[in-house]
């Protein structure tokens, strides 16, 4: 059973919002990976007050609050640190085409397969931002869309993994 989310945090909220529908655990087989999923939301930035960045999810896999969930159209996010805490997907640049992601929920297990695997570089802040909101968007289909840092040793990149429904 998962611990007891603090009162007002993103993980209470998805739950009274979301409950049996959430994703509980991620597992990647090919690469080892089997991990608890946490939903976050984001705070303003204290270097930006006009800009916002993400909660970390610490040893965890992060869900954004404001994406998908399995059964539903649209583009599920899920990240992770590759590098810190549990370096949950440190191995996450070697998925190829093909490789299934499972994601437990509640209500059972949605599977999706590896479409691609996309190393971006970290740019300027305005370039990056506008490179990442195509793969952060909202979609009409279902997809699922995990990122991360890379290299293992830097965080000079980011590998965006693009995953579908298995059918």
């Amino acid at each position: 059973p998962e611990p007891t989310a603090p009162a007002g945090s993103p993980q209470e909220l998805a739950r009274d919002l979301f409950g049996d529908r959430l994703i509980t655990y991620i597992e990647i087989p090919v690469i080892e990976v089997l991990a608890p999923v946490t939903a976050v939301g984001w705070q303003p930035d204290p270097l930006n007050p006009a800009a916002a960045v993400w909660d970390s999810p610490a040893a965890k896999v992060g869900w954004a609050l404001t994406s998908a969930l399995p059964g539903q159209d649209g583009n599920i996010l899920l990240f992770g640190h590759n590098n810190i805490d549990s370096s949950v997907f440190q191995n996450l640049y070697r998925l190829q085409p093909g490789d299934s992601i499972r994601l437990q929920t509640g209500r059972g297990d949605a599977v999706y397969r590896v479409d691609r695997v996309d190393l971006l570089p970290v740019l300027d802040e305005e370039a990056g931002r506008l490179a990442f909101l195509e793969y952060f968007k909202p979609t009409r289909a279902p997809r699922l869309t995990v990122v991360s840092c890379w290299p293992p040793d830097n965080n000079t990149h980011r590998v965006v993994v693009i995953a579908y429904p298995e059918r």
